[in-house]
């Protein structure tokens, strides 16, 4: 089942923050489509439920320097 989830990331603050936290949302598998808003300081992510979860997503966004919520 896919699952769109809205994650709000502090810590961006330009475009190349957005891209990074972009592709590190993308690498997960299951992810599949991924919208970074750097104004909006969240991320929209539609995932398959089978093969990822919220927790992983946010721990990928942790891992890359920025703060999920």
């Amino acid at each position: 089942m896919i699952t769109k989830e809205t994650i709000k990331v502090e810590g961006m603050s330009c475009g190349h923050c957005v891209m990074r936290v972009k592709k590190a949302i993308e690498g997960l598998e299951g992810v599949k489509k991924v919208d970074v808003s750097l104004e909006n300081k969240q991320a929209v992510v539609e995932f398959d439920e089978g093969k990822t979860d919220v927790k992983k997503i946010k721990a990928v966004v942790q891992e890359n320097g920025y703060e999920p919520s």
